[in-house]
């Protein structure tokens, strides 16, 4: 699924007019309003009586080679929230080029961490993988689908995991989680994205180690035992990292000494780690067909969230993967309800697209065109800072940039407090 056949057309005419694709609705005009914000996007407000909804749709041609796509943490960091027009304004200062930008993952808001729920992937580096999501509010430990950019640069939505293996002289073992939670019997790696020592599982025995990134080569990483403690390594930074080692593994994390090299070798399947990658829930749209009815039965979701009408984000793919569609639906306010996942649907199709997926909503939906937000949030307290973005840049300022690794030291609009979450 990660790759769309058929022709690239596109009818422009599905965007300016909703027509009756709205589920249950009567044919009313729609009335739209549209603007190019950069070559090859363009930025429409549609307004239908019928919700009341007021939408906000971001188009983006692929096909045009002076755009690209990427996703951003908050703070540049894997810990720590930022409001969706602070991280345009601070990548733009760093000379990004940035056109747009939407808030994407869900992501942990009352802890105030703002870790993904999902995996990440930026400027094709694996910020967090794992292999099931890691929601509290999915019993059923389900895969949620995700949003990736390939290498190529087309979009393909589809139920990404981590797969990987930790190799050393003495033995092989499957790697858990990086910077995710320690996975039992697998050993789990945290980088220096992590920036901290993950909590250890306390029902299950668990071992340590401190490493030295010595080199990167496409999936596998090769790393060298520190001698320091492992106390000293509860701090990633730079080069270094921590092996965790849980139950079955324990014993053979315990025995690695300083000077061994390990070898981790991840990557993000089906199809290897992309470009960039970023979480959401639930997939919406299916070759053209809304599947937001089986939401609840297929991803975990509960009609509490599924069936009500909230603010939305979404992103969809139009057939062939030419045009990228970033949307987001205003909600909780009088001139626009919000929307149930169904309507959401009928509308990424009504819009073109030929897949789409749910992103993080509620309070966190923020669209941000020229470092302004275009949208109306719906927190009392406006814009919410949330964990990571979906990036529309200028190619020729996103590809002149050094690899965006993580920060060293805390940005200023970094937010490392929690909130009480009015959506969950």
């Amino acid at each position: 699924d990660r790759r769309r056949s058929g022709g690239t057309a596109w009818l422009a005419a599905a965007i300016a007019l909703l027509g009756p694709a709205i589920a249950g609705a009567q044919p009313r005009p729609a009335d739209s309003s549209a603007r190019v914000v950069a070559p090859g996007v363009t930025l429409r407000r549609i307004t239908r009586p019928e919700g009341p909804w007021v939408i906000h749709a971001l188009t983006v041609d692929l096909t045009r080679h002076e755009v690209a796509v990427d996703a951003a943490r908050a703070c540049d960091r894997f810990i720590g929230r930022e409001r969706p027009s602070a991280i345009s304004r601070r990548l733009n200062a760093e000379g990004r080029g940035v056109v747009a930008v939407i808030n994407a993952g869900f992501f942990d808001l009352e802890g105030g961490t703002g870790i993904s729920e999902s995996n990440v992937v930026v400027e094709g580096e694996i910020v967090k993988g794992v292999p099931v999501t890691e929601s509290p509010f999915d019993r059923r430990r389900h895969i949620h689908s995700q949003l990736a950019i390939e290498k190529d640069g087309r979009p393909a939505i589809d139920q990404f995991r981590l797969v990987g293996t930790v190799r050393t002289a003495r033995g092989r073992w499957p790697l858990g989680a990086i910077n995710g939670a320690p996975v039992r019997d697998a050993m789990s790696l945290y980088t220096e994205w992590m920036g901290r020592a993950p909590r250890f599982p306390g029902a299950a025995r668990s071992a340590a180690v401190p490493l030295e990134r010595i080199r990167v080569a496409g999936d596998t990483l090769r790393y060298r035992v520190r001698p320091d403690g492992a106390d000293s390594a509860a701090e990633a930074s730079g080069r270094r990292a921590l092996l965790v080692g849980t139950a079955a593994t324990a014993g053979a994390v315990a025995r690695m000494r300083a000077g061994d090299l390990v070898t981790v070798v991840a990557t993000i399947t089906p199809g290897g780690t992309p470009h960039a990658l970023v979480g959401g829930w639930p997939r919406i749209v299916r070759a053209g067909v809304s599947v937001a009815a089986r939401a609840d039965s297929a991803e975990g979701t509960s009609p509490r969230f599924s069936a009500a009408r909230h603010p939305r984000s979404a992103a969809g793919i139009t057939r062939g993967g030419d045009t990228l569609l970033l949307v987001a639906v205003d909600g909780r306010q009088p001139a626009s309800v919000g929307m149930s996942l169904s309507e959401l649907a009928a509308t990424m199709i009504g819009l073109g697209a030929w897949d789409a997926l749910n992103l993080d909503g509620g309070g966190s939906t923020t669209l941000v065109v020229g470092d302004s937000v275009v949208n109306s949030p719906s927190d009392p307290g406006g814009e919410r800072a949330v964990g990571d973005v979906l990036v529309v840049a200028r190619a020729s300022a996103a590809g002149s940039h050094s690899p965006h690794g993580p920060a060293r030291s805390l940005v200023a609009s970094c937010v490392m407090t929690g909130n009480r979450d009015p959506d969950r």
